[in-house]
């Protein structure tokens, strides 16, 4: 099992940003026959979130952010990391 590690840079709130920033390394990890890629802790919605944890607004764009990178992981496993509520199903 070959495992890619990518450490970025994400910036809170920037769910744009840090989406296709994950999206993009989880195509280099394929293109180095990788099986799986490990993302940072909160890569989602960048480290540390604080207070942005209290709103469901928040919490509701990191499960949007979290679908369209499962999207993205076609024949690669991946683990991200990102805060979801009780009520989060995907």
């Amino acid at each position: 099992m070959k495992i890619a590690l990518a450490q970025l840079n994400y910036h809170v709130g920037n769910f744009e940003s840090n989406t296709a920033k994950i999206i993009d390394h989880i195509q280099k990890a394929k293109q180095n026959n990788a099986d799986l890629v490990v993302f940072a802790e909160l890569c989602v919605c960048g480290y540390p979130a604080r207070d942005f944890l209290e709103f469901k607004e928040f919490i509701g764009l990191c499960d949007e952010a979290a679908k369209k990178i499962a999207s993205a992981c076609q024949d690669i496993a991946c683990i991200i990391g990102l805060p979801i509520s009780e009520r989060s199903f995907f």
